[in-house]
């Protein structure tokens, strides 16, 4: 969904720290992932699964140079946090309705 969006990651990232946060957040990861609807895209769950997964890459890649661990991780979720809305508001808003009238 948002592949388009990725850059290579900076030079100089701590993969450790990628890897730390990457695990840290999976609960919340697959918890999000969960909350959508995959037959209102025609996708199943391991899409809209990898659709968090990028964002957190990209995510990461925004904000690790300019914060501490807490902090980014705070980023982190906050951004799956609000790309989770945004994907609901997309699915839910007037445009993207089903016709429900069986």
């Amino acid at each position: 969904m948002e592949e388009h969006r990725l850059k290579p990651m900076k030079k100089g990232y701590d993969e450790q720290l990628f890897e730390d946060l990457y695990a840290a957040t999976a609960n919340l990861r697959r918890k999000l992932a969960s909350e959508i609807d995959p037959k209102r895209f025609g996708v199943d769950y391991q899409e809209i699964l990898s659709w968090f997964d990028v964002k957190f890459i990209y995510a990461f890649n925004k904000y690790f140079d300019e914060k501490e661990p807490n902090i980014l991780k705070a980023h982190l979720i906050r951004s799956m946090q609000f790309f989770k809305n945004r994907i609901l508001r997309a699915a839910y808003s007037s445009k993207n309705q089903v016709n429900n009238n069986t």
